[in-house]
């Protein structure tokens, strides 16, 4: 389904859903590309780090946000 919206790209901030982190996109990949179990349901792999320096995650590169979409919980 394509909803006219464009997900977040390298250098980009963006919001990880399945985390509730918000990070910077470092890189996107190809699952075929990667020689490590990464865990995601989607055909391409997110590399994201904090903004503010931490421990970088990956995400699945389909689900990751825009920061400005992403309503906060009460």
């Amino acid at each position: 389904m394509n909803t006219g919206r464009t997900a977040p790209g390298p250098g980009q901030e963006a919001y990880d859903p399945i985390s509730d982190r918000t990070g910077v996109v470092q890189a996107i990949h190809a699952t075929a590309e990667l020689l490590f179990d990464h865990k995601t349901t989607g055909s391409r792999v997110a590399f994201l780090r904090p903004a503010r320096g931490g421990v970088e995650w990956t995400a699945d590169a389909a689900t990751l946000r825009f920061p400005t979409e992403v309503k906060r919980r009460p």
